[in-house]
């Protein structure tokens, strides 16, 4: 019985000490990598710098909002000298989306199309029964970039 305690003792200890992320400080990455199906999952742990555009203020007319970001306030970004691209359904333009608190809104609502923006967040990946259906970026951070 002492050696089962012991073993589990260690192999916990273990799990902990290497299952930890280092995120020390948040580095830059490219914004298509970020925000990229194969890379985003990278990007929920420890928080990175993107450069990119901002697009407009809202999320898709009548989409569900995740429930763990749904009292938070929605924008979309693109990828710098990108348009938008044409959402599922609808057809109306749109980036990519972010999330900010509301209490930090302002930041963003100051902001017009075009502005170039350098976020600070992480990634959150929505998945639906095992299915990811949208990539957002939990903004921590947000500086205006001058031209």
């Amino acid at each position: 019985m002492k050696y089962i305690i012991i073993t589990l003792s260690v192999l916990l200890f273990s799990i902990n000490t290497f299952s930890q992320t280092d995120c020390t400080e948040a580095k830059e990455e490219k914004y298509k990598k970020v925000m990229s199906s194969a890379f985003a999952k990278d990007f929920e742990k420890c928080s990175v710098i993107i450069n990119c555009e901002y697009f407009t203020e809202g999320y898709l007319n009548g989409w569900r909002k995740p429930n763990k970001l749904k009292k938070m306030f929605f924008f979309q970004c693109v990828d710098s000298g990108e348009k938008g691209k044409p959402a599922p359904l609808t057809n109306e333009m749109s980036g990519d989306f972010f999330v900010i608190d509301k209490e930090k809104s302002d930041e963003v609502l100051n902001l017009k199309k075009g502005d170039k923006i350098r976020l600070t967040g992480r990634t959150f990946t929505q998945n639906y029964y095992g299915t990811e259906i949208n990539i957002f970026f939990i903004v921590e951070k947000v500086e205006k970039q001058t031209k």
